[in-house]
């Protein structure tokens, strides 16, 4: 009996309506109970022994669906149809999308990410450019396979990052979609990416949510920390977290393997940076120079990719790929310090905030009873609203929203029966009666506690420096001078050096005022110790103050591991 083409399309529908809906059904991925036309005979050989190893996986949904992923390499390398909205190669008619696909071998791979995009759901316009980087199996025959495809080709294998720079420069659409070959593109994935960028001009960036094979998801945007670590937002969030990720916001950046740009902006920006060559935190660093140059950053938490994470390339850090990331971790860190000590949300910063840029910084009203009226009241008396639907829990927001380093929190409504606020938080019946806040300002980011003065700030994004006045060596602490004392001449450092558990009776201490500060060497001795820094001629908002030294003062405590170089008594400028 010849062997149906087309068998395999019914499965992939499945797949792709699973991804689509998101949350429970991408668990759902594995089970083919309700696929009433997928003939397993005539998909796969042996068709029913399939159905037999199928029925045996019933209580391993996530092993069904990866037998099935890996089982339809048993077809072989077969031609697909081209998907209902593809934009001809030879078509006047220029694509809304153009979709990257850079891959190197494992072509049964690349071949599942095709099916998936031939039967997904979608309206959008697009065209399809597989980049080879130097391929040797059968990746080099797909062009022949599925002529409605673009391909690009290098002959020796450049990297990640050089072939997506290189096949953007055949790309004809309005947007680019870069997206990984170990992936399956959920239903409306790239009408929802496109919806974003018309509804938001300022956009530059837009990227997918990604959710794995286990039904937990992987990155709804991503936070890129003060420290320089970045951290996939969502990744491993059970149910009960879900409520958090649902919406549209700006972030820090979005993954690589189905980020969406604006073809004009990455022209403008030059594609990947090479720095980071051959692959691993490009993404996140071209996320920052979009921001950088006033395009924002957005997630679609809508458009929903299932991400089969480390097929195309191992996971471990020493291995593949991955043995870049440490480098190129440390390289993004030097690149964007600056912004990283100013901008980034530091350790502590609860994630809800952390995620989302226009919450940050700002202090947060949370509507209990949402509409566009007490949005707008919101934002023109300069709270940052937050939209509260019947899924977000409130005991939960209470537990979550808490710490030193938040600004104000209004509960705008009547809150439930029972519900009990913490101290300090505002509770109001409507918008109109938030007290108003000054408007224009740039976001504040926290600052230490004990820190935040009228004049001097250090932030949170400062290390080194303890609740208890310790300074650890080195430390480097970020300060915000505000108002008139962005004039000031002088920053007065005192630092106190008690005699109890001194190591040195007398020592020195290397410190540097940046910008445009030289190191100095100072004495330092027991009791209290005062210099003048000299501030630039040029005021800066920032200033970055490092301190450094041998420790001098062993711990009271034998547990505390500290480096303790003296206490931090005042700091002032004049």
């Amino acid at each position: 009996m010849a062997r149906d083409p087309l068998a395999w399309q019914p499965l992939l529908r499945h797949w792709t309506h699973c991804i689509g809906e998101g949350g429970a059904a991408v668990a759902d991925l594995g089970r083919l109970e309700h696929v009433a036309d997928l003939d397993l005979a005539a998909l796969l050989p042996g068709g029913p022994g399939w159905a037999d190893a199928q029925r045996c996986m019933a209580h391993d949904p996530e092993g069904a669906f990866r037998a099935l992923y890996y089982g339809l390499a048993l077809r072989g390398l077969e031609a697909l149809p081209p998907p209902a909205d593809l934009v001809p190669a030879d078509s006047a008619e220029p694509p809304a999308i153009s979709v990257l696909i850079p891959v190197h071998n494992h072509w049964p791979i690349t071949l599942n990410g095709l099916r998936s995009l031939v039967v997904a759901a979608n309206t959008t316009r697009f065209e399809v450019i597989v980049a080879d980087d130097a391929s040797s199996d059968a990746t080099t025959q797909l062009g022949r396979q599925l002529p409605w495809l673009r391909i690009w080709r290098s002959e020796r294998n450049q990297g990640f990052l050089d072939t997506c720079n290189a096949a953007a420069q055949q790309a004809r659409g309005e947007v680019l979609l870069l997206l990984n070959n170990d992936t399956l593109v959920g239903d409306h994935a790239l009408d929802r990416l496109m919806e974003s960028f018309q509804r938001h001009p300022e956009a530059g960036v837009v990227g997918a949510a990604f959710w794995g094979a286990d039904g937990l998801p992987q990155e709804v945007g991503g936070i890129v920390w003060a420290s320089g670590q970045v951290w996939n937002h969502g990744r491993g969030f059970g149910p009960e977290q879900w409520f958090a990720l649902a919406d549209e916001r700006q972030t820090d950046y979005v993954s690589g393997c189905g980020l969406a740009i604006r073809r004009r902006l990455w022209n403008e920006l030059g594609g990947f940076d090479q720095r980071y060559r051959p692959a691993y935190c490009e993404d996140t660093d071209l996320c920052l120079r979009a921001s950088e140059a006033g395009q924002a950053v957005l997630v679609q938490p809508q458009a929903r990719i299932l991400h089969l994470e480390g097929l195309s390339h191992s996971r471990q850090a020493e291995q593949g790929l991955k043995k870049h990331q440490t480098r190129n971790l440390e390289q993004l860190k030097q690149r964007w310090q600056q912004q990283l000590d100013t901008q980034h949300p530091p350790a502590g910063l609860p994630w809800l905030l952390a995620a989302d840029v226009a919450l940050r910084g700002r202090p947060l009203a949370l509507l209990l009873q949402p509409n566009a009226e007490a949005i707008a009241i919101c934002q023109q008396r300069g709270w940052a609203p937050l939209v509260l639907e019947p899924q977000w829990p409130l005991d939960w927001l209470v537990a979550h929203l808490v710490g030193p380093l938040l600004n104000a929190i209004a509960l705008v409504g009547e809150p439930p029966a029972g519900a009990a606020l913490p101290p300090g938080w505002l509770q109001v019946a409507e918008a109109s009666q938030l007290p108003q806040r000054p408007l224009g300002e740039m976001p504040r980011l926290p600052a230490l506690p004990g820190w935040d003065r009228e004049d001097l700030r250090v932030l949170a994004s400062s290390s080194g420096l303890h609740a208890d006045g310790w300074l650890e060596t080195p430390c480097r602490l970020v300060l915000e001078l505000l108002g008139e004392a962005r004039q000031a001449e002088v920053l007065r450092l005192q630092l106190f050096l008690p005699e109890e558990g001194l190591l040195e009776s007398e020592a020195a201490v290397q410190v540097q005022l940046e910008p445009g500060g030289e190191p100095q060497q100072l004495a330092l001795r027991p009791g209290l110790n005062g210099w003048d820094l000299q501030l630039g001629m040029d005021p800066a908002p920032w200033l970055l103050l490092s301190i450094g030294g041998r420790p001098l003062v062993k711990p009271a405590n034998p547990q505390d591991q500290r480096e303790l170089l003296a206490v931090l008594n005042d700091l002032s400028v004049s």
